[in-house]
């Protein structure tokens, strides 16, 4: 699916920075947020879905079997979200 964005110079300066940061061009950032935003809705991964991966436990673990390696800018996005939530909880705030 091809979508074309009109955004303030300013969001997409700030988006285009942030891309950069994590390695990725503009259009791979902003899939993945808005791929990351349709697990939320739907209450299931997209990304699981597109790649017919399967959930599956192991030793009482859940364990995504995708059949391709996980992009390291996915983890280091859900590890970042993980450690924000844990600052947020230690520091009493609720988001």
């Amino acid at each position: 699916m091809t979508v074309t964005l009109n955004l303030p110079p300013e969001i997409e300066r700030a988006f285009q920075g942030e891309a950069q940061a994590r390695g990725l061009s503009l259009d791979e950032f902003l899939s993945e947020m808005i791929l990351s935003r349709s697990e939320h809705a739907t209450g299931q991964s997209a990304i699981a879905a597109s790649l017919s991966a399967q959930l599956v436990r192991e030793e009482g673990v859940p364990v995504l079997r995708a059949g391709q390696p996980i992009g390291i800018s996915v983890v280091d996005e859900a590890l970042d979200r993980i450690r924000r939530k844990r600052e947020s909880a230690i520091l009493g705030r609720s988001d």
